[in-house]
């Protein structure tokens, strides 16, 4: 009980106190609408989930999950795509399909509307059967651990600091 209690306490009080506390979900029904989790793959040439994806109505509007610096708005493989990295942690998050209200270069504080969740480019066998907004969230290349290292990380575990629960191993 106690060490229950305590493991608890100290989780809420890291929580609190990280850099990503304040962060929030890019939809404005929350982290309810979450209709696909993080796969992690293998390794960084496997197949896998590499973000989460939340259904969302097409036109409503995408936040930002955090503070940052919009890097990137337009086009990646025929999808519209806007991206923004953010300091301490250093991080940038992607956000998909979404048709950008933002310019390259802008600083964008959390929960800021970054654009509108587009239709898909080829209705019916985009990423999700309905409307849905894709969320990648990854480290800068130089801190793989090796070269088979995945840079993306599970954007609700780190949004939401979530522990993560290991089994013991006798």
């Amino acid at each position: 009980m106690w060490t229950t209690t305590l493991t608890i306490v100290t989780a809420a009080a890291l929580a609190a106190g990280s850099p990503a506390a304040n962060w929030v979900s890019p939809v404005s029904t929350g982290w309810t609408a979450l209709v696909r989790a993080f796969e992690r793959p293998l390794d960084r040439f496997a197949p896998g989930h590499r973000g989460v994806d939340f259904q969302a109505p097409y036109a409503s509007s995408v936040r930002a999950i955090g503070p940052g610096r919009v890097a990137f708005v337009g086009d990646v493989a025929g999808i519209p795509t806007v991206s923004v990295e953010h300091s301490g942690p250093s991080l940038t998050s992607t956000y998909q399909p979404v048709d950008g209200d933002v310019e390259v270069g802008m600083r964008v504080a959390a929960g800021e509307v970054l654009g509108t969740l587009a239709a898909s480019p080829q209705p019916g066998s985009g990423h999700c059967r309905r409307a849905c907004l894709h969320l990648g969230l990854r480290r800068p290349a130089w801190e793989s651990k090796d070269a088979r290292a995945d840079r993306y990380v599970d954007p609700r575990a780190w949004i939401q600091r979530e522990p993560v629960l290991k089994p013991l191993v006798p």
